[in-house]
C-alpha cells in the first residue's frame, strides 16, 4: 500500500507543472487575443511579463492552497476505492464459499436422493416377495382344503355306496329267503327264536 501511495503522490506532483504549463499557454493565447490592433501586431513583452508573474503567483497560491485539499481528496478517494475493492474481494470470497457450500449440499442431496430411491426399490422388492409368499401360502391352503374336501366327498360317496350295496344285498337275500323258505322252515325259525329269547331271560 505504501508504494501505491508514493506512486500516486509522484503522479500528482508531476501533473502540477503540466497544469501550470497548460495554464501559461492558455494565458499567452489570451494575451495575444487581447493585444488587438493598436500596436501594429507586436507583442508587449512588459505587459506579458507582468501577466506571467501574476499568473505564476496566482498559480503558486492556488497550488499552495489546493495542494492539501486535492491531495487529501485524492488520497481519501483512493482509500475509498481500495476499501470498496477490499469489500468486493471479501464478498467475492464469500460468494465463492457459498457456491462451494451449495455445490457440496447439492452433491449430498443427489447422493441422498439416490440412497432413498435405492431404499424404496429394495423395500418394493421385499414387499413383492412378501406378497408372492403370502399368495403362495394362500394357494397352498386352498389346495389343501380342496384336497380335504375331495377326500371327504370320496369317503362319503364310498360310505353311501356301501350302505346302498348293503341294503340291496339284504333286500336280495330277503327276497331269496322268502322265495325259498317253506312253512315248516318258518315254524322252526320261530321256535328257535323263542327258545333263544327264553334262554336269554
Amino acid at each position: 500500500m505504501g508504494e501505491c501511495e508514493r506512486g500516486y503522490e509522484m503522479r500528482v506532483k508531476s501533473a502540477l507543472p503540466l497544469l501550470c504549463a497548460a495554464s501559461l499557454l492558455a494565458l499567452q493565447g489570451i494575451c495575444w487575443a487581447s493585444e488587438g490592433g493598436g500596436h501594429g501586431g507586436g507583442l508587449n513583452w512588459t505587459d506579458f511579463a507582468y501577466r506571467l508573474v501574476a499568473f505564476l503567483i496566482l498559480a503558486a497560491i492556488l497550488v499552495k492552497l489546493l495542494k492539501k485539499p486535492i491531495s487529501s481528496f485524492l488520497v481519501s478517494r483512493r482509500e475509498e476505492i481500495q476499501k470498496l475493492l477490499a469489500e468486493l474481494e471479501v464478498k467475492r470470497l464469500e460468494a465463492e464459499q457459498r457456491s462451494a457450500e451449495y455445490k457440496s449440499k447439492l452433491a449430498a442431496l443427489e447422493d441422498e436422493t439416490k440412497r432413498i430411491i435405492a431404499e424404496l426399490i429394495a423395500e418394493g422388492e421385499a414387499e413383492r416377495e412378501k406378497i408372492i409368499q403370502a399368495a403362495q401360502k394362500q394357494a397352498d391352503y386352498i389346495k389343501q382344503q380342496a384336497d380335504l374336501a375331495i377326500q371327504q366327498e370320496i369317503k362319503a360317496a364310498k360310505e353311501s355306496l356301501q350302505e346302498e350295496i348293503g341294503q340291496l344285498t339284504v333286500a336280495a337275500a330277503e327276497a331269496l329267503v322268502r322265495k325259498n323258505l317253506q312253512p315248516a322252515d318258518q315254524d322252526r325259525l320261530v321256535r328257535d327264536f323263542m327258545t333263544r329269547v327264553v334262554e336269554a331271560k
